[in-house]
């Protein structure tokens, strides 16, 4: 009874994990998309006026959700109490701290961008956001498809791998 019990749980964390692999793909195709609904905001702000820093990482926070809102939302309340920090520190603080599941060419985007905002003119931020929207949304179809081609694959594993273990241990 105790083996019986024991090849299930061990059945079941298996699967759980191939579960969690593919709940990890999609975290993170979702967290790209609302960055870059965030970004393209932030953009659009731009080109009708010149919106102060913390204010427009605001609004950014008010057109996303999940952990890409709570990221401009951490950007902004830094932004408006830099205290002699560069804005850029704040960025990457906001970054870590927001729990974004990113990969590392997507942070390396990310901060690329926040050496440019609060820095340079409107035109000058605003293509630095065109460019990083742009390669995020790349980042994007890619993850969307390694999430269609390896979800499969996660998913079998963990369950295959727990009826393996079954079945060896009963």
């Amino acid at each position: 009874m105790i083996r019986l019990v024991g090849a299930v749980l061990l059945a079941g964390g298996s699967s759980a994990l191939g579960f969690g692999a593919v709940r990890h793909l999609e975290a993170r195709v979702r967290d790209l998309r609302e960055l870059v609904a965030g970004l393209e905001v932030m953009q659009r702000e731009l080109g009708w006026q010149m919106v102060p820093l913390p204010e427009l990482l605001e609004r950014a926070a008010q057109g996303t959700s999940g952990h890409a809102a709570q990221f401009f939302h951490l950007c902004a309340q830094g932004a408006d109490h830099l205290n002699g920090r560069p804005f850029r520190q704040v960025w990457l603080q906001g970054e870590e701290a927001s729990g974004l599941r990113l990969e590392e060419t997507d942070r390396l985007l990310l901060e690329q961008l926040g050496g440019v905002l609060g820095r340079y003119d409107g035109d000058s931020q605003r293509q630095a956001l065109d460019l990083a929207a742009g390669r995020l949304e790349e980042q994007r179809i890619q993850a969307q498809r390694q999430r269609q081609r390896l979800g499969r694959v996660y998913g079998t594993l963990g369950v295959a791998a727990g009826a393996l273990l079954m079945i060896l241990l009963i």
